[in-house]
């Protein structure tokens, strides 16, 4: 549903149906199918939220071919499901990159800034 609602032009309608997919994902019994629509419906969830300082931030590091970091927060930012625990990963990958100072020094501080929002400090 989620599929139909984001071919179909209604974001906010599919972004629905993938929270509620990914509340699912448990239910489905492992294996390929099960890592196939957990892809997906991290996908989904993904490309119907609004794009934030993250994914701002990941298109830097994209556009500077900084490999180090992408290859370490691509993995749980890719399959986020929008779970605690999921946030928890990435904040850990976040937080790996930060401390290892990759970025540049304005994208360490993009950096800071997404870590202290995924963790609910305000700056």
């Amino acid at each position: 549903m989620g599929s139909a609602y984001r071919a179909l032009g209604d974001p906010a309608a599919a972004h629905r149906h993938f929270v509620r997919a990914a509340a699912h994902i448990g239910d489905v019994p492992a294996g390929a199918y099960a890592d196939w629509t957990r892809f997906g419906i991290a996908d989904g969830l993904r490309t119907t939220r609004r794009n934030g300082p993250l994914a701002a931030l990941l298109e830097r590091l994209c556009a500077r071919g900084e490999l180090r970091a992408l290859g370490v927060i691509l993995p749980p930012y890719l399959g986020d499901l929008g779970t605690e625990e999921g946030r928890e990963r990435l904040i850990t990958a976040l937080r790996m990159v930060h401390a290892a100072r990759w970025p540049a020094d304005d994208e360490q501080q993009a950096l800071g800034a997404v870590i202290s929002e995924l963790m609910g400090v305000s700056g």
